[in-house]
C-alpha cells in the first residue's frame, strides 16, 4: 500500500513538473488567457476520484459527467485514484496536482487543465463549473437539465492552462422563491385555477433545481452573518416570564399586536397577534442583556449577535422612552425615499449598540447584525453606529441617486460593514413582459460592492426565465465576480445561445434602450408610487399602453426571427425557441392588458388558450403568473375569461356596489324585502361584491364607519341588492347569475321571486362558483330588473366576495334550484 501511495504521488508529481515550462505563462484568475488548445478523445477518458471521496466531490464528478455526456455522447465511467488505469485521459475531481502547494483561500476553486491531465480543486464544485465554463462553453441559462446550454463536439478541446476563481463577497445568494418543503397552497380565490396547481412532485423538482441552478452560478458563503428576523421565538420563550421584553402595542399592551379590534371597544385587541412578528422594547436594557446571553448560550455560532427586527410593519413600541429615542425623518436629507411614514431607526441602533457593547465584552471580534428595513431602512439621525455593527440594508428602490444617498447616509452615521438583504424579486422582476431593468439591476448592486458590501442575499428568483431570467443571471455572476462589466456578462449569458448570440443581444437590448431608458427610467419614481409598496411592475401594468405599443412586439419578433435562421445546435435553437414563444406571450398579455370595455375578453381568451397549448413547453411558474395578475386586479382579464369560458359573450358585470342591510333577528322574510320596492331599498347602506363582508378595503367609501364596524365580526344574515340593465338582444336565451363565490348559504331573488339557492353543504362551497337563472323572472317590460340576494354566514368571514355576472347558454341546463 505505501508503495503504490509512492508510485500514485510520483506520478502526479512528474507530470505537472514535466508541464511547468509550458505553464509558466498561465496565470490563477478568472478569465485567464488561454493557450493552445488541444483535443481529447472522450471515448478515451475517465474521471477519477480520490479514495473514500466526500459527497461535494462525488457530486462535482456527476456534474462533470452529465455535462460531457451531453456535449459528446460520451459516459465517462469513474474510478478512484488508486484503480486508475493506464492510457486513459483523466479527468481528477476532488484531486491536486502536488506542485500546486499554495494555501487555498476560503471557498477558492482552482482547475489545472493539461494534455496529460485535467485537475479540479479547491472548492471541487465551483472548480468543476468554472472548468466547463471556460474550457467546455456550458451556460446554464435557467435551472434543471433543460437550462443547460451547450454545442455537441466529437472531441473535447481544451485550453491548456492554470485556472481559478475565489469569492470577493462573503455570501453570494439569490432566494429560490420555492421550497421542497412548502408546496404551493391555491389560494382561495383561485379556485378556477386548480388545474394549474403543480404536482408535488413537479414542485419539489422546481425547487431542486433553482438550488442546484445558484450552484452552478457559485452562490454561497463562508461566513456565518447570523443575520434573519431574530425574535419569532422570543414570545414562545419570554412571553410569560419578562412581558417587559416585548413593545407596548397600540392596545395598550405588551404582546404581540393584533390588526383587529373588538367592534364593541375598539381599543381591545381581539387575541393575540402573530407571534412571530412581535416587536421589542427596544428601550429596555434588560433585552439587550437576554439578546447576549442567548448568543453566549447558543455558542457564539456566528460571530455577530443578531438583533434583527421581526417582519411586517406593525407592532412596534409606543412607550414614552422608545419614542423619546426616535429621530426626525426629515433630518436624514432622504424625504424623497419611498419608505414607511414611521422612521424608527435611532431606537434599533440604539438597541443594536447595546448589543454590540455587550457582545464585544466576551469577544473583542464579535459584534451585532440588524436590518435597515422598511421604518429602520433610512440612516439614523441621533445615533451613532458602533464600529462592531453590521447593518443589513434592504433597499426599496433601484433609483441609483437615491440608493447612492442611502449608502452614503449610513457610513456618515458610522456603519463600517454592510451587506444587502433587497427583496427586489419581489418588487420589481416579477414580469411576464421584458422591461430591460436587467443593467440597472446589476448597476444598483456595483453601487453596494463601491460601498464595500462583504455579502449579497436576494429575494428571490424570478422564475420567467424567458423573460427575466438574463436579469438573474447577470446578478449571479456579478455576485461571483464584481469586477467584471455589464457588458462582460451579458456577452457570457448570450454565448449560450451561439451563433444567434449577436441577434440575441440586440433583442435584450431593445427593451432595454427603447423601453426601460427611454420610457420607464425617467418615470421611475411616479411609476414606483402609482403601483404603492415599491412595486415597479404593477405600476408598469396599470398603465401598460403608456409605454408599450404594438410595434414593440413586431420589432422584436423580427430580431428574434433572424436569430432563428442562423444554424444552431438542439440546445441553443431550443433555448431561443423560449423567446420567440415568450416574446408571443407577452404581446398576448399586451393585448389583454390594454383591452377596454366589451372587447376586453376576446384578447383575454386567446392569451389563456396561448396559456394551455404552451403549458408544458414554455417554462413559466404558471400559478404564479396568474395569481399575481388577480392580485393586480385581473388585468388581463383571465381570471374571469377562466370563470365564464363555458358561456357564449357577452358577459354583463353587476354593479360592485351592491345595498346591504343587516337582518341579526331573521326578519327579512316575514317582513317580505325581497318585494320591497326600490325607492325603500335605496335607503340603505352600501357594500362592496367582491369582499367579504368582515374585512372589507379600508380605504372604500362605502359602507358607513357604523356598519363597517358592526361586520368586523358578524356572523348570520344580510341582504344585498342591485338593479340590472339586460340587452334586449339577450331576450329568449337562458339567462343566468353567475356569482363568483358566496359565504356561505344564499336565496337569490329576481323581481320579487326566489329564483334558487346555494347552501353551503360541503367544505369548499363557500369558495366555489355557481350559477342561478333567472330568464323566467325578468320582466322585459321593465328597464330594470331588482334582485336580491339573502345570505346567510354562520362561521368564518361572510358575504358575495367574487364578482357577480350575467351569462347566458345556448341551451338551458338543469334548474339550479
Amino acid at each position: 500500500m505505501i508503495l503504490r501511495n509512492y508510485v500514485l504521488r510520483f506520478r502526479r508529481y512528474y507530470t505537472v513538473i514535466a508541464l511547468a515550462t509550458t505553464l509558466v505563462a498561465a496565470c490563477r484568475c478568472a478569465g485567464a488567457e488561454e493557450m493552445k488548445r488541444f483535443a481529447i478523445d472522450p471515448d478515451n477518458a475517465i474521471i477519477v476520484v480520490p479514495a473514500k471521496a466526500d459527497r461535494d466531490t462525488l457530486t462535482a464528478a456527476a456534474e462533470l459527467g452529465k455535462h460531457v455526456a451531453l456535449i459528446a455522447g460520451v459516459e465517462l465511467k469513474q474510478v478512484e485514484e488508486s484503480k486508475r488505469p493506464g492510457g486513459k485521459y483523466a479527468f481528477y475531481v476532488g484531486i491536486s496536482p502536488l506542485a500546486d502547494g499554495a494555501p487555498l483561500k476560503p471557498e477558492e476553486a482552482r482547475w489545472v487543465i493539461t494534455p496529460q491531465g485535467t485537475w479540479c480543486y479547491g472548492q471541487t464544485l465551483f472548480a468543476v463549473y468554472g472548468f466547463l465554463e471556460g474550457a467546455l462553453g456550458i451556460r446554464w441559462l435557467e435551472p434543471g437539465d433543460q437550462g443547460i446550454a451547450y454545442e455537441q463536439q466529437t472531441s473535447l478541446r481544451l485550453p491548456a492552462g492554470q485556472f481559478g476563481w475565489a469569492p470577493v463577497l462573503k455570501q453570494r445568494g439569490i432566494r429560490a422563491g420555492i421550497s421542497v418543503r412548502r408546496p404551493p397552497v391555491l389560494p382561495a380565490n383561485m379556485v378556477d385555477f386548480k388545474a394549474w396547481l403543480p404536482a408535488k412532485e413537479q414542485h419539489e423538482q422546481n425547487a431542486r433545481d433553482r438550488g442546484q441552478w445558484c450552484k452552478r452560478m457559485r452562490m454561497g458563503r463562508h461566513a456565518d452573518l447570523g443575520y434573519g428576523h431574530s425574535f419569532t421565538h422570543w414570545w414562545d420563550k419570554y412571553g410569560k416570564t419578562h412581558p417587559e421584553y416585548f413593545a407596548l402595542n397600540k392596545y395598550g399592551k405588551r404582546e404581540p399586536e393584533s390588526q383587529k379590534a373588538n367592534p364593541q371597544n375598539p381599543t381591545e385587541a381581539v387575541g393575540l397577534g402573530q407571534k412571530s412578528t412581535v416587536k421589542l422594547c427596544n428601550s429596555n436594557p434588560k433585552v439587550a442583556e437576554q439578546v447576549v446571553q442567548d448568543w453566549l448560550a447558543n455558542g457564539r455560532r456566528s460571530k455577530w449577535a443578531g438583533v434583527c427586527e421581526n417582519d411586517m410593519g406593525w407592532g412596534f413600541c409606543s412607550c414614552p422612552k422608545c419614542r423619546d429615542l426616535d429621530g426626525e425623518k426629515a433630518a436624514t436629507g432622504l424625504g424623497d425615499y419611498e419608505t414607511y411614514d414611521d422612521f424608527l431607526t435611532d431606537r434599533c441602533v440604539y438597541l443594536t449598540n447595546a448589543v454590540a457593547r455587550g457582545a464585544r465584552k466576551h469577544d473583542p471580534d464579535a459584534g451585532a447584525v440588524m436590518y435597515a428595513y422598511n421604518q429602520t431602512e433610512l440612516p439614523p439621525t441621533r445615533q451613532k453606529v458602533e464600529p462592531n455593527v453590521m447593518v443589513g440594508l434592504v433597499p426599496t428602490t433601484i433609483n441609483l441617486s437615491k440608493l447612492r444617498r442611502l449608502y452614503d447616509g449610513w457610513q456618515a452615521a458610522g456603519a463600517r460593514t454592510l451587506f444587502l438583504r433587497p427583496n427586489y424579486g419581489s418588487y420589481y422582476t416579477t414580469t411576464v413582459i421584458p422591461m430591460g431593468f436587467e443593467k440597472q439591476m446589476f448597476d444598483a448592486f456595483q453601487l453596494g460592492v463601491e460601498h464595500g458590501v462583504i455579502a449579497a442575499d436576494y429575494d428571490s428568483l424570478t422564475g420567467h426565465w424567458p423573460v427575466t431570467g438574463i436579469s438573474d443571471y447577470i446578478l449571479a455572476k456579478a455576485f461571483s465576480d464584481p469586477s467584471r462589466s455589464f457588458e462582460y456578462w451579458e456577452d457570457h449569458y448570450c454565448a449560450g445561445y451561439g451563433p444567434a448570440a449577436d441577434a440575441v443581444k440586440r433583442y435584450f437590448r431593445y427593451w432595454r434602450q427603447q423601453v426601460w431608458d427611454k420610457r420607464l427610467l425617467p418615470e421611475l419614481d411616479a411609476i414606483v408610487k402609482r403601483g404603492r409598496y415599491y412595486n415597479l411592475v404593477r405600476g408598469v401594468m396599470w398603465s401598460l399602453d403608456t409605454y408599450y405599443t404594438e410595434q414593440d412586439f413586431g420589432a422584436t419578433d423580427a430580431i428574434l426571427q433572424e436569430a432563428s435562421a442562423k444554424t444552431l445546435s438542439a440546445s441553443q435553437r431550443a433555448h431561443l425557441e423560449q423567446l420567440i414563444l415568450a416574446n408571443q406571450h407577452a404581446r398576448l398579455t399586451f393585448q389583454a392588458i390594454t383591452a377596454k370595455g366589451k372587447a376586453k375578453f376576446g384578447p383575454s381568451l386567446a392569451l389563456l388558450e396561448f396559456r394551455r397549448l404552451h403549458r408544458d413547453d414554455l417554462r413559466m411558474p404558471w400559478l404564479a403568473t396568474f395569481s399575481r395578475e388577480a392580485y393586480w386586479g385581473d388585468i388581463t382579464g383571465i381570471k374571469t375569461a377562466i370563470a365564464l369560458q363555458d358561456y357564449p359573450q357577452p358577459w354583463l358585470l353587476t354593479d360592485l356596489f351592491w345595498r346591504f342591510q343587516l337582518d341579526p333577528q331573521d326578519v327579512g322574510l316575514t317582513q317580505k324585502w325581497p318585494e320591497e320596492a326600490w325607492a325603500e331599498v335605496k335607503k340603505w347602506d352600501q357594500i362592496r361584491s367582491d369582499h367579504v363582508w368582515e374585512s372589507l378595503p379600508k380605504k372604500s367609501l362605502h359602507p358607513s364607519p357604523a356598519l363597517r364596524a358592526q361586520l368586523r365580526n358578524y356572523d348570520g344574515i344580510g341582504w344585498y341588492a342591485t338593479r340590472l340593465t339586460i340587452p334586449a338582444e339577450m331576450k329568449g336565451r337562458p339567462l343566468f347569475l353567475y356569482f363568483g363565490a358566496v359565504d356561505e348559504s344564499c336565496w337569490v331573488y329576481v323581481n320579487g321571486e326566489l329564483a334558487g339557492r346555494h347552501l353551503y353543504e360541503n367544505e369548499d362551497d363557500w369558495r366555489t362558483p355557481f350559477e342561478i337563472r333567472i330568464d323566467p323572472l325578468l320582466d322585459w317590460e321593465k328597464s330594470r330588473q331588482v334582485v336580491m340576494v339573502r345570505v346567510e354566514d354562520n362561521a368564518g368571514a361572510g358575504g358575495i366576495w367574487r364578482r357577480v355576472w350575467v351569462v347566458s347558454k345556448d341551451h338551458p341546463g338543469p334548474d339550479p334550484q
